[in-house]
């Protein structure tokens, strides 16, 4: 035991008698060490998955949510997750309300509603498939939601009825 020790120790002592790094081999050393710490701060956060919340009426009364929009429900169920207008489109994540402005470059979709909206955090992309049924005032679609974060990943995505309405 007493000799493992002893050759331990020398070891320790060995490895610090090393020759020094010249000026030029230091900075190189350095600028690498530099460069994979910026490497690894560039690396995107794991994905943070988001589950919409329904908006209900206190929301839609506080946010004044009326008016020309389409309502998107995910599935069978009735709450909306996303109503979207001719210039900004909502959702509900965590609790509080997200707002998104309309991309005017995207395509129009019914009752002045835009495939594509952004946020400080998302990105949204709507979209509407075949009549499903219509009437006066209303408009059912089958839609879909995807949501993406601010690196571009898929968040959330959800297919339903999407609800278009006048008023």
């Amino acid at each position: 035991m007493r000799q493992v020790l002893m050759v331990a120790g020398m070891v320790v002592l060995l490895a610090g008698c090393g020759k020094e790094a010249s000026p030029e081999e230091q900075t190189a050393s350095d600028e690498r060490d530099v460069a994979m710490v910026e490497a690894a701060n560039k690396a995107a956060p794991p994905v943070q998955l988001v589950t919409p919340e329904p908006i209900l009426l206190p929301d839609i009364e506080r946010y004044d949510l009326l008016g020309e929009e389409c309502s998107y429900a995910p599935g069978t169920s009735l709450g909306a997750r996303v109503i979207a207008r001719e210039a900004d489109a909502f959702m509900k994540i965590d609790g509080d309300i997200e707002r998104f402005a309309a991309d005017p470059g995207s395509r129009e979709l019914p009752m002045h509603t835009r495939s594509v909206y952004n946020s400080k955090n998302y990105s949204l992309v709507l979209s509407l498939k075949e009549d499903t049924g219509e009437d006066e005032q209303r408009t059912s679609y089958e839609g879909s939601v995807t949501l993406r974060d601010e690196h571009g990943r898929i968040v959330y995505e959800g297919v339903g009825e999407a609800q278009c309405a006048a008023g």
